[in-house]
């Protein structure tokens, strides 16, 4: 017996609202810093984050703003990570 299968329609997603969107930031405990700050943080130029942002190979960010006056800042606590993520360890055992 062949059963018959319905397709079920995809649930439209609401998206957040700006506050809703914010919530996950936890400013409160993790400032955002500006590219500049960031890249003194990580030890690196800022034009080199910047290309690491477009290739999509840096650490996680957030555009604040509209269109093209949007500016990126970055969570203090994403950068630590992003910079734990490229450890690697040479020559020995990792540890």
């Amino acid at each position: 017996m062949i059963r018959a299968t319905t397709k079920r329609k995809p649930r439209k997603t609401r998206k957040a609202t700006p506050s809703e969107a914010l919530a996950d930031l936890n400013l409160a405990d993790d400032p955002l810093l500006k590219t500049a700050a960031a890249a003194a943080l990580v030890g690196l130029s800022q034009k080199t984050l910047r290309q690491l942002r477009c290739d999509r190979a840096g650490p996680r960010y957030f555009k604040m703003g509209v269109a093209q006056q949007a500016r990126a800042v970055y969570r203090r606590s994403d950068l630590e990570r992003w910079v734990r993520e490229q450890a690697r360890a040479v020559g020995g055992t990792q540890h």
